[in-house]
Formats: C-alpha cells, structure tokens, sequence
C-alpha cells in the first residue's frame, strides 16, 4: 500500500473560492464528522524513509456528528472561530486499544480567507491559526494549530468544507503516547461537514443591511439606504452642501429662503426674488444691473452707466456721452453737432454803418450763421478780420476795423463760443473787397470777415 498521509491529500485539494461568509453574512456554523491521526516521527515499527506512516494505521474516526464551528467575519477576509470536537480513540499507536479512550477539544483562532485578494469562483482556500485545549483519557493540555481548508460554496449561504489542522501537543500528550517530552510529536484532525452562512450583516447598526447600505459604516436613515442626514431634509450628508441646514433637494439640500432657486449660500439678495444669472438678487428692468447698485431700477441702461439710459439732452440721436454738442442737434457724422462744414465760414461776411462799430441790422442773418459754423466745429480756432473803407486815414481806420472785430467777438463769446478760440486783427482800409469811389464799393469794404487758423 501507497504511504501518504492524510493531511498531505488536503493539502493537494488546495485550490480556488468564493467564501460566503463576508460582512452580508458574519456569521457562520459549520457542523460535521472529524477523525484523529496520531503521529510519531519515524515509528520504530515503520522505517520508510518518509515522514508519515500508512493512511490508516493510526487513524481514529467518529462516525457521529462530532464537530462544531462557529465563526463571525471580522473584515478583510479574516475571521474569527471557535469549535469543539468528540472522538473515541482506538489507536495511538499502530496497535488498536480494547478500550477506546474519550477525545474532546475545544479550539480558537483566526482564519484567513484567499477572498480578501482572489476572485476565485466558488473554492475557498483558507489558512487558520490558533491554540486550544486537547483532552484524551484525563491526560491534557494546550495545543498549538494551524490548518488549512478548503469549502465549496453552494450559493451565498449553504457550502461543504474540509479541514485539516495540524495540532502540536504538549508534554501531558506526549507522555501518554510514550514520547519525552520535547519529542515534537503532534495529531492531526481531519473534518468534513457543511456550513451555513448567516447574519445580513450591520456593520453599523442602522437597520440597513451592510449589502445595500450605503454608508456601511455610518448608521443611517433606510430611506437614504443606510446614510445619515442630519438635517432631516432627505438629502444624505455626503450629498449635502449644508448639511446642518434643512434644505431641498434640488439645491443640495441647501435652504432657499425667498424661492429663487438660489441657494442661500450663494444668494447675494437671500430675502428677495432674484436671478440666478445674477446671484439671486433682482434686476425690475432686465438690463443686468441688480436693483440694489442701479441708479435707474425701473429703465433700462448699460452696467457702464449704473443702468441708466444715457441721456441725449438735444434729442439728436447722439447721445450726450458722444455728442461734442449735447445741446444743440446735429448728425452723428459730425459727432452730434450740426452739419455746417468750416469752409462756408469764410464765405461769409458781416457788413457795418458807415464810420461805426454796429452791424449793419440786414446782416443778423450772417451773424447768426457763423455762429452756427463756428459752434458746429469746436476743434476750430477762428480769426476774425476787420475791415474799413477808404473815407478817413489809417489811424482812424485801423482802430475802427478792430472795434468792429472785437464786436463780432463779443457777441460770438455770448452766444456761448470758447473765447479761447476766437482772435481778431483790423486791417483797416488794407484789404477792400469793393471800389471805394462808389457808395456800393464802400459798403462792402465796411466789413469783418472770417478766417481759420
């Protein structure tokens, strides 16, 4: 017969899994058969040269249930167990006993599952550490365990498992199979049965199951699967943007105090109607500047003028922040003054009495007209030319043609045009326009005349 010890078999049965048991299910009983091997290092009775003896020579099975699990899931694969187990013992050595002595041990430890780092189906190899308490005829003591095992999951609940621990004895067990007691001999036990997986797991003690709790450590609400609110407003915290405040859900669970759809944190106006656009806060005239900083809430105007139109005081289409006449109408092609080009301006001429200063009553019109062109173009600096006839000497003339520019001037200077831009100079009888032999001639030498600079 093949020697190969039953430990080493399980050993190869070693493969794959998906364990049950996890935070949906903590709990677990397994319930099942065991059978003992005793084991002493190279029998006298068997010099095989291989460290194991015949797979039945010193083999103790229970034909009863005899072994009990219990086990909780404490997280990342591991789990806590403790199991007892009954047997009768036949053989201790190769030689079977005529009266089988009582075997029972009670065992605890933690066991790690391959789950917590492989997705292997539904095979769950296992690697289990612990110590317990052996007693075999009144002789006992604790041992040392490790084992290894191996279940097969029928579904998330229900699956068969094989174990095999390997436990290390102390001196009391060693005395009674005839061993010193640093001789190192050990027993193996072998179980086979089927588990149950259970619990619906809570980690967090909120009556939401950890399987479709949200927040699987942090009790909460069921209607919010599992995760807190502390505000009470339906919005769970790890969505809440206040989460100490009631709000709605649609703003995050943030208040909204005037029902602008904006959040009172956000809201600029928290206790009045506004826009979004504009942070909650209202604009009655819709042209973007809020209430609060325009100056003219109820018309419409541009942010750069605090939402006021802008103001066209000659109603010329200009607006006065563009108009270089604001108070008198004109064309946007002339920047809102009217539209009387420079050049006409020296076509023009204003006629005076003979030997005095006043114009000439039939010449008002031209006056007038200048203005307007002068006026219209404010860039502009004028001349203004005075004129004599002949009749008198140049130191009667000359004095003459200058007091009726400077007449011109005053008058231009009244109706509003920047003396700054107005000079004058009298040429006196110099310059004639007519023949001063003739009355007509002498008419049009008295006169005051314009020029541009």
């Amino acid at each position: 017969m093949k020697r190969l010890s039953l430990f080493t078999i399980l050993l190869a049965l070693n493969a794959s899994l998906l364990s049950a048991q996890s935070v949906t299910n903590p709990w677990q009983i397994t319930l099942g058969a065991n059978a003992v091997e005793f084991y002493e290092r190279q029998s006298i009775q068997y010099q095989t040269g291989n460290d194991g003896i015949q797979f039945d020579d010193k083999i103790n099975y229970s034909k009863y249930l005899s072994y009990l699990e219990i086990s909780r899931y404490l997280g990342k694969g591991i789990s806590f167990n403790i199991a007892g187990s009954l047997n009768q013992v036949e053989r201790i050595t190769t030689t079977p006993s005529e009266n089988p002595d009582l075997y029972y041990s009670f065992d605890g430890g933690l066991t790690f599952s391959s789950t917590a780092f492989l997705n292997t189906g539904r095979l769950d190899p296992t690697l289990s550490l612990g110590a317990g308490y052996t007693n075999i005829n009144d002789y006992d003591h604790t041992t040392a365990n490790l084992g290894l095992g191996l279940k097969f999951m029928f579904d998330q609940s229900f699956g068969l498992t094989l174990k095999a621990n390997r436990k290390i004895f102390s001196r009391d067990v060693s005395k009674l199979i005839g061993k010193s007691e640093d001789s190192g001999d050990y027993v193996n036990q072998f179980i086979f049965g089927f588990s149950y997986s259970f619990g619906n797991g809570d980690s967090d003690r909120d009556g939401v199951k950890d399987d479709v709790d949200a927040c699987i450590n942090t009790p909460g609400l069921p209607e919010l699967n599992g995760c807190p609110d502390s505000d009470g407003d339906g919005v769970r915290d790890s969505q809440d943007d206040c989460p100490d405040t009631p709000g709605l859900a649609a703003l995050a669970g943030c208040p909204d105090f005037d029902g602008d759809t904006v959040a009172d944190k956000y809201d600029k106006c928290p206790e009045v109607v506004g826009k979004p656009e504009l942070e909650g806060c209202p604009d009655a005239d819709d042209d973007g500047v809020i209430d609060e900083k325009d100056d003219c809430p109820e018309e419409f105007g541009p942010v750069e003028n605090n939402g006021c139109p802008w103001s066209d005081r000659d109603g010329d289409g200009v607006l006065d922040k563009d108009d270089n006449c604001p108070d008198v109408a004109g064309t946007s092609s002339n920047a809102g003054c009217p539209e009387y080009p420079l050049e006409a301006l020296e076509e023009l001429s204003v006629k005076f009495i003979s030997d005095s200063f006043d114009i000439d009553p039939a010449f008002e019109a031209q006056l007038a007209e200048a203005f307007r062109i002068i006026e219209s173009n404010s860039t502009a600096k004028i001349i203004i030319e005075g004129h004599a006839d002949a009749t008198g000497n140049d130191q009667i003339n000359v004095p003459l043609s200058e007091l009726r520019a400077s007449q011109i001037l005053d008058y231009l200077v009244r109706a509003g045009i920047d003396p700054d831009r107005l000079s004058i100079v009298g040429y006196g009888s110099s310059q004639p326009k007519g023949d001063n032999s003739t009355a007509e001639g002498r008419s049009q030498n008295r006169r005051v005349d314009f020029s541009v600079e």
